[in-house]
This record gives structure tokens, sequence and C-alpha cells, in this order.
């Protein structure tokens, strides 16, 4: 009998649910938008605030060479644009697009789509625990990279 690993099955579940958003979101303008992006975008538009890409960073736990490189990819695509900001020329705000405005609904409609589907048929008590193992797994993870990177100077 096969063991269950629990790197293998998020494994399994991202490589599904990247599936499904193309499903959704079908195969026009919103096809060449990839999921983390589209997670960027709704992060962007939910904020009450300025965001910076050090605030993306955190959000989705990104290292700054890859938020960097998917921040010039939406602003290649004319999704956002960097603002510097007044108190300090060296930060820059990340500023969506009329562009990506046009497309919040959609994704959103997709995105929100998508999670219906996925909590289809399970008890809320059941979600609930998972979301408390995903965190514990997240902190896991976090806390052994700390050590790990203190590691290498």
């Amino acid at each position: 009998m096969c063991e269950k690993r629990i790197g293998t099955e998020l494994g399994m579940l991202g490589n599904l649910l990247k599936r499904q958003m193309v499903c959704t979101t079908g195969k026009d303008e919103l096809a060449n938008i990839t999921g983390m992006q589209a997670m960027i975008l709704w992060f962007l538009m939910q904020a009450k605030e300025a965001r910076f890409q050090r605030d993306v960073e955190t959000h989705f736990r990104i290292r700054r060479s890859t938020a960097t490189g998917i921040l010039n990819l939406m602003e290649d695509h004319g999704l956002l644009r960097r603002e510097p900001v007044e108190q300090d020329r060296r930060l820059k705000r990340l500023v969506l697009t009329d562009r990506a405005k046009a497309l919040y609904e959609r994704i959103h409609q997709a995105m929100a789509q998508t999670e219906a589907l996925m909590e289809e048929g399970i008890d809320p008590e059941d979600l609930a625990v998972w979301f408390r193992v995903c965190e514990k797994i997240r902190a896991n993870l976090e806390n052994y990279q700390c050590k790990a990177s203190e590691g290498q100077g």
C-alpha cells in the first residue's frame, strides 16, 4: 500500500487547481493571466491603502526575485504600473491599470466559482480543520526556512 505524502497531495491539488482555472477562465484575454497574477490582482484590488512589492512578497510568501519577475510581467502586459512615492523615490507603489480593473470582475467570478467547486460536499467543520492544518504546515515550513537560512551566512 502506498503511503500518502503531504507534498505529493499539495502538488496534485496545485496542478488540478491550475487546470480548473484554465477551464473556468476560458481561452480569451484571461487565459494569458497566470493564477498568481490573478491572485496578486485580487490582492491589490482589495487594498484600502497603497501596496508595494514587499506587501506582495509577504502576503504570498514569495521571494523578492519571484515577486519582481511576476510584477514585471504584469507591468509588461499592461496590468499594473509602479509609481514613485513622494516621501521616498526608491519606493514604488503598485497601481492597477484600467485594463486590470476591467478584468477584475471576471477574475473574481472565476476564483469564486472555483472556490465553490472545491468546497462542494465538504462539511464546514472539516474545512476549518483543513485550514488549521494548512496553517501548521506553513508555520513548520517557515520555521525550517528561517533556521536553514541562518546557517548559510
